[in-house]
């Protein structure tokens, strides 16, 4: 039987796509030392936007901090602070983050981490998936 583990995502490396978004890998199956579920913290600067686009499979937020606006399909939905959202497969979404001053922090859940492009570009960039603060 496997031990349990805490993670602190304030222990965790920002990986930083661009200006406007980081991304912080919090568990998957390696840091989970098996079967898990892949949870991302994603941070969207004050007043910027993501791109948007679809996946393959179905991905759930949970907003951690901030007001976006979500494009979901062809709806737009403000999110706040509690808000779970379910986006099924090959649904387009995208983010406005709604404030000029805070930061917009959400969690990603995701049934596997390879489904996930920013996972395969922080193991092309770092050599493994997760890495700390305190690692270079």
């Amino acid at each position: 039987m496997g031990k349990g583990k805490v993670i602190n995502s304030w222990e965790v490396k920002s990986f930083v796509v661009d200006s406007t978004y980081s991304s912080k890998m919090l568990m998957d199956n390696i840091v989970a030392g098996g079967k898990s579920i892949h949870i991302n913290e994603g941070t969207l600067k004050a007043g910027c936007s993501t791109p948007g686009g679809t996946h393959p499979v179905t991905e759930i937020y949970y907003v951690v901090m901030g007001e976006a606006v979500l494009h979901l399909g062809e709806e737009l939905i403000d999110i706040r602070p509690g808000s779970v959202v379910y986006i099924p497969a090959d649904v387009f979404h995208a983010l406005d983050n709604k404030s000029q001053t805070e930061d917009f922090v959400l969690l990603t859940f995701w049934e596997d981490a390879n489904d996930n492009e920013l996972y395969h570009s922080r193991i092309k960039a770092w050599g493994k998936s997760f890495k700390t603060i305190n690692e270079d």
